[in-house]
């Protein structure tokens, strides 16, 4: 359950802005003038206001505002080239050899996906690792034809799960403005199942490049029977959950394509300010 100790970083930058909004400062202030302004003896008095304004535990702004205008840690580090290579790396491997990928490391990777955003840190998500010949079966059948044999031959396939119904996730001390603005996000993707695709979107891309970092090959699949088959292959609550995509995971038989798959022109797809416009 997510609770208000998860809230933290993001809580920061919340509350900033409802303090230069609600006592009177510049919409525009910084982080820093946050802090400046709330040190010295009208810290108490100001973080008293702001949890009654922001209806925020104390002790979480407390916290929150503790940290405002400290730098924290920078991606400097981040080798751009490593990440470039990886990127170029992940393709849709098809066809996997007989090499099994250890648990340890598999573990490794469903831990670096556990890292991927999600709308209020919510994680609206579950994945199902198949592994048993029984289960990878049992999935196969719910997939279509061209599908099912990277099923059966990987040495590992995941579905990822999408829960429709994320205010189950919050627990009772998540702040107020959470429980407000959260159904708001979701009725703006017009349907839940829509909202929580989404957010399964990002978690199955880091876990693609989280593989291919570690020299795994995977291949993300959404041709099934249909989305009930696949929940009923794996357990899922049909009431709950929904299947928005599923991806083979393992060692490839072959080496990767020479040329990669082709993209659009980046005139035709990306654009300044407005489409159209080039960048």
């Amino acid at each position: 359950r997510i609770g208000a100790a998860r809230y933290d970083t993001m809580t920061t930058s919340v509350l900033t802005t409802v303090l230069t909004t609600t006592l009177g400062f510049s919409s525009r202030a910084s982080p820093q003038f946050a802090h400046s302004a709330l040190s010295g003896a009208r810290a108490s008095t100001f973080a008293a206001t702001l949890s009654a304004v922001s209806r925020t535990p104390p002790q979480l702004v407390h916290r929150a505002l503790s940290s405002a205008g400290r730098s924290g840690p920078t991606m400097a580090a981040v080798d751009p080239a490593a990440f470039e290579a990886v990127v170029k790396a992940r393709y849709s491997c098809k066809v996997y050899s007989d090499k099994d990928v250890p648990d340890e490391l598999l573990r490794k990777v469903l831990e670096l996906t556990q890292r991927a955003p999600t709308s209020f840190n919510t994680q609206p998500w579950v994945a199902i690792v198949v592994r048993s010949e029984e289960a990878k079966a049992k999935l196969a059948e719910a997939m279509m034809e061209g599908n099912r044999p990277k099923v059966l031959t990987a040495p590992a396939t995941v579905v990822f799960g999408a829960d429709m119904q994320p205010e189950k996730l919050l627990a009772d001390d998540v702040p107020d403005f959470v429980k407000q603005m959260l159904p708001v996000f979701v009725e703006q993707c017009s349907t839940p199942e829509a909202w929580a695709f989404k957010q399964v979107g990002l978690v199955a891309q880091t876990f693609m490049l989280a593989a291919a970092a570690n020299g795994i090959g995977t291949c993300p699949m959404e041709g099934y029977t249909s989305i009930p088959d696949v929940c009923d292959a794996v357990g899922l609550d049909k009431a709950r959950y929904s299947a928005p995509i599923v991806v083979s995971l393992g060692y490839e038989a072959s080496p990767p394509p020479e040329k990669p798959s082709t993209r659009y022109d980046f005139a035709a797809q990306i654009f300044k300010d407005q489409v159209g416009k080039p960048f």
